[in-house]
């Protein structure tokens, strides 16, 4: 079965051994920030998938690993996955965090904007996101890498514990 899930996630251009690395390390870098118990819903960390229409089972796949790994708590909170399209976001409300897969950029950088705007931590699937002002992704090539978008840091206006500060790697 994880075979079958590993070839389709990398059929559609996601790379299955990023999305196990996303699903088990993003969760975690929640838990870092500093103001997270203001951004939880019920004590719940909330997150949101935002995926393109043809992604949205690389989406499923995607919210099934985290699920598998964390079940349905994070540390001593809940934790509730969501998912929605680009096309569908809801701008009234907020998340404790986003993950965006890939998607059309005129609505990534809408989603972007609305979690800077609220102080919400988002991770996106690719660091090439960064020049869309995306905060926080990951690399996996021998090591595994959290970047760190330096130049966002101030527009999400985020604190995380500082030893988040020194397992990421800032980028420019």
């Amino acid at each position: 079965m994880l075979v079958l899930v590993s070839c389709r996630a990398w059929s559609d251009g996601y790379d299955p051994l990023l999305l196990r690395a996303q699903a088990s390390i993003f969760p975690k870098i929640v838990l870092l920030d500093k103001d997270i118990s203001k951004k939880t819903t019920g004590d719940k960390v909330v997150f949101t998938i935002v995926y393109k229409e043809q992604d949205k089972k690389v989406a499923h796949q995607f919210k099934d690993l985290i699920k598998d790994k964390y079940r349905s708590s994070l540390g001593n909170k809940g934790m509730v996955i969501n998912l929605t399209t680009f096309e569908d976001f809801d701008y009234a409300s907020n998340a404790s965090a986003y993950i965006l897969l890939q998607g059309p950029k005129d609505l990534f950088k809408k989603v972007v904007s609305h979690a800077s705007i609220n102080n919400r931590i988002l991770f996106s699937y690719s660091y090439t996101d960064f020049k869309y002002d995306a905060l926080i992704s990951l690399y996996v090539k021998e090591k595994t890498y959290i970047y760190l978008n330096k130049s966002s840091v101030k527009l999400y206006d985020i604190s995380f514990s500082p030893i988040f500060y020194k397992i990421a790697k800032i980028v420019e």
